[in-house]
């Protein structure tokens, strides 16, 4: 193994707020897309469990958008995917999640303020000033002397509706704190993001959207100091060691695992991806909305999370590939499956409205949506042994579902116990379908063992 490294100082700023719905994605994403257009290399981060965020830091930084969660994977796994990823890159936004201080159980563990204090980022606080004035300078000195080690170095005032309200709001925030305000944005209905049930609608499923770039870049030039931004940003020393290794070529032949990905399927983290590739896989992307047939060659499947309730009449008339995912569980071909993917492989999902869609009938169960949402983080307890890991290992993952399960059948093992709930998720041949999310960084045996899996039914 040759190994080439240098010093290198990361660049990095978290946009934080005071309570969800302030505009920290829509701040998050316009920063990312000027300083993009600016020619910067821009890695985008969110604190937090979810998926949809970071596939829109792609849109406008070109990027894949990463995961920063404590609590999934812990604190240092969590630093260590920071500095891996933000190396290549000249600056790492880091949108927050929930309000500043909002962690696991409503407390300060996986919050933003506990990522920023672990990678030692500032923060730029985002408070939403519809409806207020002098009370905005009370807010920000809250947030700050709640914790005076969480990083705040200036502030982000939106929905501000005139020149009056800016001066009031401005100099209430920075009389208060003495710090800056970074940028005091007007109200502007046109950077508005589309929404349903689960949140976002998904970057993947929206048309090319260079203009909606144009105006985000646009929304930062006009309102936020980049400049300043720039200098908070670098003003936090932390050099990591940036190195390059390069291995002896694997002489095994890579396993193949075909990736439902579309606009059906496509929540998934991308670290999850590195980490397969590092267990010896090759990715093969496929589409369950469009294809008719599994990818040629492939040892195992990824079902991932998405819509799949949203694309159930699609997703039931391909008929051909609902049998080749069948066929596949059958003969006992690896697959892992994840929410959506859970959706996929049973026999039918009853949508909000009452229609009943066939799916691919690989599992005997049924799914039916229902009004009220299932989420929160989750550690389980592997019931069966599985082709990701064995009975009795502990996992820790997340889940956010409108579906439930209303009808089981066939020999299905548990995939997990889930203390105070009973089972959860299924386990049959070899396929193990769950409403959990793992993000593989924090049990790396998982990919391993998936991989492992595959290589050893491929010689069967």
């Amino acid at each position: 193994m040759n190994k080439q490294s240098s010093k290198q100082s990361l660049p990095r700023i978290a946009i934080a707020g005071t309570s969800s719905g302030v505009g920290k994605t829509t701040l998050s994403l316009a920063i990312m897309a000027a300083l993009a257009r600016r020619g910067y290399a821009v890695q985008g981060f969110k604190v937090g469990p979810d998926f949809i965020d970071p596939g829109y830091y792609k849109m406008v930084t070109g990027r894949p958008g990463r995961n920063l969660d404590i609590w999934m994977i812990g604190r240092e796994n969590t630093r260590a995917l920071f500095e891996r990823t933000a190396v290549p890159a000249d600056i790492s936004i880091v949108e927050g999640v929930m309000g500043l201080y909002d962690g696991k159980d409503g407390l300060i563990e996986g919050s933003t303020a506990d990522v920023a204090k672990s990678i030692k980022s500032p923060v730029l606080l985002t408070i939403d000033c519809a409806k207020m004035g002098g009370s905005a300078g009370a807010i920000a000195l809250g947030y700050l002397a709640y914790d005076r080690t969480a990083g705040i170095r200036g502030f982000l005032l939106n929905n501000v509706g005139s020149d009056r309200h800016e001066k009031m709001v401005k100099r209430a925030v920075e009389e208060a704190t003495g710090l800056p305000v970074a940028g005091v944005i007007r109200r502007n209905e046109g950077v508005t993001l589309p929404e349903r049930h689960l949140g976002l609608v998904t970057q993947a499923e929206t048309a090319p959207a260079e203009r909606y770039i144009d105006v985000l870049a646009g929304l930062a030039e006009d309102y936020i100091d980049l400049d300043g931004l720039l200098k908070i940003a670098s003003s936090e020393p932390y050099t990591v060691e940036a190195s390059r290794a390069v291995r002896d070529r694997e002489t095994a032949r890579p396993v193949r695992i075909g990736v439902a990905c579309d606009k059906a399927f496509s929540f998934y983290y991308e670290d999850n991806f590195d980490l397969l590739r590092e267990a010896g896989a090759e990715l093969v992307f496929f589409s369950p909305l469009g294809d008719t047939a599994l990818p040629e060659g492939v040892d195992g499947l990824y079902i991932g999370g998405g819509y799949p309730e949203v694309h159930a009449a699609g997703l039931s008339k391909n008929r051909a590939m609902a049998l080749a995912v069948k066929n596949a569980v059958e003969e006992g071909m690896p697959v892992y499956a994840e929410c959506g993917g859970l959706i996929y492989l049973s026999q039918e999902i009853e949508d909000f409205t009452g229609n009943v869609y066939m799916m691919s009938g690989a599992l005997p169960i049924a799914c039916k949506m229902k009004g009220r949402a299932i989420l929160g983080y989750r550690e389980v307890r592997v019931a069966t042994d599985s082709i990701i890991a064995e009975k009795g290992a502990v996992l820790r993952g997340h889940e956010f579902h409108y579906s439930t399960i209303i009808k089981t059948g066939g020999d299905l093992g548990a995939a997990y116990d889930l203390p105070g709930a009973g089972n959860e998720g299924f386990v049959y041949n070899n396929t193990i379908a769950s409403y959990i999310h793992l993000h593989f960084a924090g049990a790396p045996d998982v990919a391993e063992r998936f991989i492992a899996s595959c290589r050893r039914a491929s010689r069967q």
